[in-house]
């Protein structure tokens, strides 16, 4: 088999990638307009494009003819595979396709073409395949032009020549570029200005080669291929090297997925800066500082023109826009410049939050001393101010925290308050920092995952409704010890644990206590109860009278408190033997007397 090598087949890529006019395409855009990749493929039509914007896709692509699927930026498209077993992506029975400008994460098999021409892969990023990156037949004809091969098992498996390979980064590979031994293909043909490092077959002793004709060997000095940033870095041997000219700086093409014609043009976004308060102890003024790291693309990061970074702020509401204006005292709006800093103070800040909802108050139970409060919650409050007083709700004030109760303690019993609920919310600062780089037309990153920071006083709401509570002593209901004892129950009954006693405590804490006059009767009992107890204690006349006047209020809280029949029942049973085994005690005391 003769294989011709073709110097001009980057040429060939570059027509082709032109694709129909942008006027005559749709464009079909997912998430926004397709939930899923396919489905977006699935609806489209010859001459269409699916844009896919930056995020985490997990499914097995199906090329169509006609379509191109291309993501907004290669290093924030993930595409990682539903089903391992079959291809990430597969190019079958189709032609004049382009595919570009994702990553493919940990891939059983990367591209799979098969059958099909003028297939064009670009600016794709193919990382961890643990079988195979591409794959392409004999009958097929790919152009890969500024792709990244990135610790594959194998990079490529090639049956045809007319795979070829321009601008291609070709790095930690275990098998750079194969082909079955029945049908062999030179390694070396149709590949062009391609760069290689530390691929295990093409390294001898430690030292690295490549293939193909003008090829680069070296580190590329990627910005940080653990978070999926495959830009290069200032003096990377990949910069500028390549064929063709790059669509983000209009110089020579580098080698990679961000060189070429149709690298996306925008930086990498930042990691999450830090702001720190810097205020001091007693503002105003308030400031803060913003930090973050450098992008160390060689486009923004350059010792001889290097790129700037942007520093966006807004007050009291998460997101893009970000548009602040009340740093340096109104005259920083937002975004500020940084130039190359990575540090920014924000100063003369002016937070201010929004009056808040007024809470509903729910409940006022009086207690000992104290007074138990519930409220309802309101959205985007820091926390809740409680206020009470005898004249007046404002008389006192009390931080209750982010929370919908609070018990106010200290209060007199027999005493008469009233009390309310604020809600407070904070000023809360948003901030966000992008990159730009240092060509004419200042591409600028995303923006970072944005932090926040509570800056400033609380702004209080209008007071809630009020209500009004008296606390009271309160002990356990009945109080007993094992011998003496100074509540009535108790004292008729001769014991805490009676049945009788146990459910008239039931009903107190289920019914009385839940409503003011419950807790009115509670109180007023607590106060007379004790003395009543201890003369009927003493006498077994006052007992016996006293647990028949009883009974009908156990009787009445065991009906009130919806027992079932069999339960009354059971209690009526109890009942009555208990009385029985009282009335025979009392009779064999009297025959022992007698006697």
């Amino acid at each position: 088999m003769v294989v011709v090598h073709r110097p001009s087949a980057c040429l060939v890529a570059f027509g082709l990638l032109a694709g129909p006019s942008p006027a005559l395409a749709a464009e079909l855009v997912v998430p926004t307009d397709f939930d899923a990749i396919q489905a977006a493929i699935d609806a489209a039509t010859d001459g269409d494009v699916v844009l896919v914007e930056p995020g985490d896709y997990v499914e097995n692509l199906t090329l169509k003819t006609g379509v191109d699927v291309r993501g907004r930026e290669a290093a924030r498209t993930l595409l990682q595979p539903a089903d391992s077993a079959q291809p990430t992506v597969l190019a079958s029975n189709v032609n004049d396709v382009v595919f570009g400008n994702v990553t493919l994460a940990t891939p059983g098999v990367g591209i799979d073409v098969i059958d099909s021409t003028e297939v064009q892969i670009v600016s794709t990023i193919i990382d961890g395949a643990t079988v195979l990156g591409l794959r392409v037949d004999s009958s097929s004809q790919v152009d890969a032009l500024n792709n990244v091969f990135h610790v594959n098992a194998v990079a490529v498996n090639r049956t045809t020549a007319d795979a070829q390979f321009t601008n291609t980064a070709f790095i930690g590979n275990t098998i750079t570029i194969t082909s079955p031994l029945v049908v062999p293909v030179n390694p070396n043909d149709n590949v062009d200005n391609c760069g290689f490092f530390e691929n295990t077959d093409l390294s001898t002793g430690g030292v690295d080669t490549g293939l193909g004709d003008n090829f680069v060997v070296g580190d590329p000095l990627f910005v940080d291929v653990a978070a999926g940033d495959f830009h290069l870095r200032e003096g990377s041997p990949f910069i500028d090297t390549g064929l063709g000219t790059d669509a983000v700086d209009n110089t020579t093409a580098d080698i990679g997925a961000f060189g070429g014609q149709f690298a996306d043009v925008r930086p990498f976004p930042l990691p999450s800066p830090e702001v720190d308060d810097t205020s001091g102890a007693t503002p105003p003024p308030y400031s803060v500082e913003v930090t973050w790291v450098a992008n160390l693309d060689y486009r923004v990061t350059n010792s001889s023109n290097p790129g700037s970074y942007r520093l966006y702020y807004r007050q009291n509401e998460s997101g893009p826009p970000y548009d602040g204006t009340d740093a340096g005292n109104g005259t920083l709006p937002s975004p500020v410049e940084a130039g190359t800093e990575t540090t920014l103070v924000l100063q003369e800040l002016q937070p201010a939050a929004p009056v808040p909802v007024a809470p509903q108050l729910l409940s006022a139970d009086a207690l000992n001393e104290a007074v138990a409060l519930t409220w309802s919650a309101v959205e985007d409050v820091s926390a809740y101010r409680v206020s009470w007083g005898i004249d007046s709700v404002d008389e006192n004030t009390a931080e209750a925290g982010n929370t919908t109760s609070f018990t106010v303690t200290g209060l007199s019993n027999d005493e008469t308050y009233v009390f309310a609920v604020r809600s407070l919310r904070e000023p809360v600062y948003f901030f966000s920092v992008t990159s730009l780089d240092n060509t004419q037309n200042r591409n600028e990153s995303d923006f970072s995952p944005e932090v926040s920071l509570a800056l400033g006083p609380s702004t209080a709401s209008d007071p809630s409704n009020t209500l009004s509570a008296s606390p009271a002593l309160t002990v356990p209901f009945p109080d007993l010890p094992d011998k003496g004892g100074c509540f009535v129950a108790t004292a008729a009954f001769g014991a805490d644990w009676e049945a009788e006693v146990l459910v008239l405590r039931d009903f107190r804490d289920r019914y009385l206590l839940t409503n003011a006059v419950g807790r009115a009767f509670v109180g007023w009992y607590y106060r007379n109860g004790p003395a009543a107890a201890e003369v009927i204690e003493g006498n077994e006349g006052l007992r016996t009278a006293s647990r028949w006047a009883l009974y009908p209020f156990v009787l009445a809280a065991l009906v009130f408190m919806q027992g079932s029949l069999l339960e009354l029942g059971l209690i009526l049973i109890l009942s009555a033997l208990l009385i029985r085994s009282r009335r025979r005690r009392r009779r064999a005391a009297a025959r022992s007397a007698e006697i």
